[in-house]
């Protein structure tokens, strides 16, 4: 077995570290009151939050995952009319706050809450992680092994079943899990949305009676579904396929009349993800573009793009360093390292936050409300998002070009940054972009670790939501969507780019 580069090792362990720091925060707060969070365990309502969210990620992944891997398939694989521009309109919720969509659907149905209002703006707002996951692999797997099916006498159906799915299950599935926990950390939604789960208890009992110790047990719950959210996934995953380019371009499958009934239903998606929310904040916009400050509007904005550049870099460097870790090497350590990562993914924001307040004003106060401090945060936060864009790509890198690298008398550490890293680059500029747009979106630790005189585009659209000045927040809510959307145009690329490749 190989040994990774001292360099992956720093990195991927100092990753784990950071992330552990929230868990050690929750163990000191039980520690200092275990008979009232033993009481806060076994209360009925406990039981009540946890049927909730155990119902709502459950219904909001598999949705997703069925919605995502439609868009992907019909827009790279099939003879659907518009492909490019459904391929586009699919990645565009991103941009879209899921709280800022819940607001949009609230505004225009003032009675739209509880789990239905819940599951449906979640779904619109994660199942563009499902399509740009099923994208990259549809890009990159060797459709030779689909034409010969069809030669065969297999039906569309079971080719998708058959072939398609095994070679892009290990994106779809680190998709669905990022979906899964993006559910269970969710709370500027739920809230507005009035549908009870862990993330909402936890903001209300930090916020509303400061009881830190009932929330950190059941932060503690929801870590614990979190592992085994990811021991399900990694079971499930299967094994990366490595890329093997197809000759000749990819070809469309006729869908005959059925192409008609995908068109409609991929422009019902788009309506009801991208139109909706937008259309309501440009109402919104009109009606308080009288009272705007453009000052404040342009240091706002500064302040997202800023703290979205700086996080997206860094944190790519440590998804990369971890990826590479656990995928090439498969070492146990490494695979342990990004486990690690991946089991505070779910932990809510505030969480998160309030960890580092204690952390940093008792042990490192010299970084305490900083930029780095925040930059932290987003890294505890956010490291999954770009392991999940990351990882396919590295996996998918032939393992021949190494050895043919190497036979040549290159080093197998040099090999790695030679060959390896530079045909996986595009998906790690997928990882760095999919961080910076997060992070534009990010609020509740924004809100607790931000300097004093930094301000983003979300923490003053927050501001003005919690006085209901609609009309004021909305020219902000706007311009991040507006600025979001080009990152996820970016991170898109990779469905235009299939499309190029597929002929009719």
């Amino acid at each position: 077995m190989r040994k990774p580069p001292a360099l992956l090792v720093v990195f991927g362990v100092s990753a784990a570290l950071l992330a552990v720091l929230p868990i050690g925060y929750l163990v000191l707060r039980l520690f200092e009151g275990f008979d009232r969070a033993l009481a806060e365990l076994l209360r009925l309502r406990t039981l009540e939050l946890l049927g909730n969210t155990i119902l709502l990620v459950t219904a909001v992944s598999i949705s997703a995952l069925v919605l995502g891997f439609a868009q992907a398939w019909l827009t790279t694989r099939s003879n659907v009319k518009f492909a490019s521009v459904f391929a586009v309109l699919a990645a565009l919720p991103l941009a879209i706050p899921s709280y800022v969509m819940a607001l949009g659907y609230i505004s225009l149905f003032p009675n739209f809450s509880g789990f239905f209002a819940s599951w449906l703006v979640l779904t619109l707002a994660t199942s563009p992680y499902v399509f740009l996951g099923v994208t990259a692999a549809l890009v990159r797997i060797d459709t030779a092994s689909e034409e010969v099916a069809r030669t065969l006498g297999l039906g569309r159906f079971q080719v998708l079943r058959r072939i398609t799915w095994p070679q892009v299950r290990p994106a779809a599935t680190a998709a669905v899990l990022l979906v899964a926990l993006y559910v269970l950390s969710e709370f500027g939604a739920i809230a507005l949305l009035r549908y009870d789960t862990f993330t909402r208890a936890i903001y209300n009992a930090y916020r509303g009676s400061f009881d830190r110790t009932s929330a950190a047990a059941l932060a503690l719950v929801l870590l614990v579904i979190t592992l085994i959210v990811i021991w399900f996934e990694r079971r499930y995953r299967g094994v990366y396929l490595a890329n093997t380019k197809a000759l000749g371009k990819r070809v469309r499958v006729d869908l005959g009349s059925w192409s008609w009934v995908a068109m409609a239903g991929l422009t019902l998606v788009a309506i009801v993800s991208v139109g909706v929310p937008i259309l309501s904040l440009l109402v919104w916009s009109i009606q308080g573009s009288a009272s705007l400050n453009l000052t404040m509007l342009l240091d706002a904005l500064w302040g997202s793009v800023r703290l979205a550049l700086i996080s997206g870099l860094v944190i790519g460097a440590f998804a990369t360093a971890v990826a590479l870790w656990a995928v090439r090497y498969r070492t146990k350590l490494g695979v342990f390292v990004e486990t690690v990562t991946w089991a505070t993914h779910a932990l809510p924001a505030v969480v998160v936050g309030l960890a580092l307040v204690f952390f940093g004003a008792n042990i490192t106060p010299w970084i305490y409300q900083t930029t780095w401090m925040l930059v932290i945060a987003y890294m505890i936060l956010f490291l999954p998002n770009a392991l999940a864009a990351i990882s396919t790509p590295i996996a998918q890198v032939p393992r021949d070009l190494e050895d043919v690298s190497q036979s040549l008398g290159v080093p197998a550490n040099r090999t790695l940054f030679k060959v390896v890293l530079p045909i996986a680059f595009p998906g790690i500029i997928a990882g760095v972009a999919l961080v910076a747009l997060t992070v534009l979106k990010e609020l509740p630790a924004t809100l607790l670790l931000r300097p004093t005189e930094t301000n983003t585009l979300a923490t003053r659209l927050w501001g003005a939501t919690e006085d209901l000045a609609y009309s004021q927040a909305a020219p902000y809510a706007l311009l991040l969507v507006i600025i979001a959307g080009l990152p996820a145009l970016a991170l898109n690329a990779r469905a235009r780019k299939a499309l190029s490749e597929v002929r009719g």
